[in-house]
């Protein structure tokens, strides 16, 4: 088998690294490419007679907004400015934004012209109040514009938030606080992906996102956060010679009384991912003979020698937390072949020392699958806690259980132990029962196939929701998680 894939990894830097790029280019007027790009955006989306209004910040996130203004001046607008800084204190690159604004004669006034329950009269909001320095809540003047921004788009202005809504923290995702936060329908975000706009609370107020990256090539020496998947151009080319066992077996364990449908979602995906062969071994008594929406998929109890021939396996969907799972999942960890852990198995690797020291014991390659409450179990965190900095979540589960932790939510994080990747494809329809069984088995594919356990990672996350944009892009409201292994066929 010749296989191979694409993804678009950019890079995703801490705010750190961000200043580090800016110090790069000490005689490159950042501030004025950031306006100009924001500008271009808005002279694609917005008519000349529309009436934009920017707020600005006290630091250079309100710089970006008065260059944006001045851009907009220029080319026959007429934006209105909310001043929520003192010029006299800008820098050097605000206060030269600061005169052409002046020089266009663009229309500025105090934040004392838009108090707290004053409509504001606009088609565009641009929100420069705060870019990815603010680490705490907006309170005073500053959640009073904040309040106002949102009060507008509720009444139907459209918001186009500058390198990031203000109130959110572009290191983690974190929202100081979600009712007072800008919900934009755009943020343009400048030189590079910030974490803490691709996964986590944030992506409630992020909107559609885009980068300009400012014309800037900077030194790739700087270790990166990570990097993205925002879609995958896949290949297989199979020898003429290709049989099944040629394309992998994959066994899948789980399924206990009253929890067959989660083997039954995972061992279908398995076999729409490409896997030559895929046996479901149950722990239900009696188990299913046959599959009839999938035939091809072969049934067995989940004995010791189900999983013989496996070139992977996947254990947890409807496993159980009984005695008996406890059993098949010891005797599974033991085994020398990759295995994807997901759902019930991850429950009892937090609860058993001596199950997580299997785990961390293993050669063979190792993916576990949590979402962000069995992620906190496994790390003996709260919920709330792995949310507030997934990366770091992601990161430490890796390393903690020497694996491949793909930390499930909006904004996937895939961590190996020295790399961090972040999904970009997916959508709410994900949002339902059994979507995590469909990814256990389409990892579970890849790694019988023989990709490697990041890259299985990183393709089946991508395509588990490359599958569920499919589906938005024709219209479907509500999905099953059924739905996605049917629209696998046509990825």
């Amino acid at each position: 088998m010749n296989a191979s894939f694409l993804i678009d990894g950019e890079p995703v830097l801490s705010v750190a690294q961000v200043r580090a790029v800016e110090a790069q280019f000490p005689n490159v007027d950042l501030m004025r490419r950031a306006g100009r790009a924001a500008a271009e955006f808005l002279f694609e989306n917005a008519a000349l007679s529309e009436r934009i209004v920017l707020f600005a910040g006290p630091g250079n996130n309100g710089g970006d907004a008065l260059a944006c203004a001045a851009e907009l001046a220029q080319a026959g607008y007429t934006p209105h400015v909310v001043m929520h800084g003192d010029p006299a204190k800008f820098d050097q690159d605000a206060q030269r934004a600061w005169s052409r604004v002046q020089e266009l004669a663009v229309i500025t006034v105090s934040r004392d012209a838009t108090p707290l329950g004053h409509p504001i009269d606009a088609d565009w909001i641009v929100d420069g109040l705060f870019g990815i320095g603010l680490k705490r809540p907006l309170t005073g003047a500053f959640r009073d514009a904040v309040l106002a921004i949102n009060n507008a788009r509720s009444q139907g202005a459209k918001v186009l938030a500058l390198d990031t809504p203000s109130g959110i923290d572009a290191d983690t995702g974190n929202v100081f606080d979600p009712d007072v936060c800008v919900c934009a329908d755009h943020t343009m975000t400048f030189i590079a992906y910030k974490v803490g706009l691709l996964t986590g609370p944030a992506l409630d107020f992020v909107g559609s996102l885009q980068l300009a990256d400012l014309a800037l090539e900077w030194s790739g020496e700087l270790d990166a956060v990570g990097s993205t998947v925002a879609g995958i151009n896949f290949t297989r080319g199979a020898s003429a010679n290709a049989h099944k066992g040629t394309h992998g077996t994959c066994a899948i364990y789980g399924g206990a009384n009253g929890m067959l449908g989660a083997v039954l979602l995972g061992s279908r995906a398995a076999m729409r991912m490409g896997a030559g062969k895929v046996k479901a071994a149950w722990l239900a008594d009696p188990f299913p003979q046959v599959d009839p929406q999938m035939p091809e998929v072969m049934m067995r109890s989940a004995s010791d020698s189900s999983a013989d021939g496996a070139t992977a396996l996947v254990i947890g969907p409807g496993l159980g937390v009984s005695g008996a799972a406890v059993r098949v999942l010891k005797t599974q960890l033991k085994r020398d072949i990759p295995i994807v852990i997901d759902a019930d198995a991850l429950n009892l690797i937090a609860e058993s020392a001596e199950l997580a020291k299997l785990v961390q014991s293993r050669k063979s390659p190792t993916i576990i699958t949590p979402h962000p409450a069995e992620a906190g179990r496994l790390l003996g965190a709260s919920t709330a806690s792995v949310q507030s900095d997934r990366v770091r979540a992601a990161k430490d589960l890796a390393k903690g259980y020497r694996c491949v932790a793909v930390l499930k939510g909006a904004g996937t994080v895939i961590a190996d132990g020295t790399t961090v990747t972040i999904n970009r494809t997916g959508n709410p329809l994900l949002a339902t029962a059994g979507t995590g069984d469909v990814l256990a088995g389409m990892i579970g594919a890849l790694l019988a196939q023989g990709y490697t356990a990041q890259n299985a990672a990183r393709v089946g996350v991508a395509f588990h929701g490359a599958a569920a944009d499919a589906m938005a892009e024709r219209g479907v409201t509500r999905a099953v998680a059924s739905d996605l292994i049917a629209e696998l066929a046509h990825l």
